[in-house]
């Protein structure tokens, strides 16, 4: 993943709307580019703060990040456990019908 289309996903990102290829490749490039990693911090300011600090709440832009950030990891690791525990259900259920299947043909 580039920069442009890292800057494209901040938006779906705060709003949790990114599939799990694109939130790996994201979560993947932020930990690598300095440059979108401020711009992501920009984002979530105004995104999150400014509400925030209208409603007289306190806000802590790198610590609340954080908080986000180690949750949307938490979730692409479900996900992603997810999806194996359905794919290995797939192998299971096609395996018992080829072992029917050469059962019931040669026996």
């Amino acid at each position: 993943m580039d920069c442009k289309e890292f800057n494209g996903l901040i938006h779906d990102f705060l709003n949790d709307r990114l599939n799990e290829t694109e939130l790996s490749e994201f979560l993947a490039h932020i930990e690598s580019c300095d440059n979108c990693r401020d711009e992501l911090r920009i984002q979530y300011l105004i995104y999150e703060g400014l509400e925030r600090l209208e409603a007289g709440d306190t806000f802590d832009v790198d610590r609340d990040l954080a908080d986000v950030m180690k949750l949307q990891k938490k979730r692409l690791d479900k996900r992603m456990g997810i999806k194996m525990a359905a794919i290995a259900s797939e192998i299971i259920t096609i395996s018992a019908f080829v072992i029917v299947l050469f059962l019931v043909l040669f026996y």
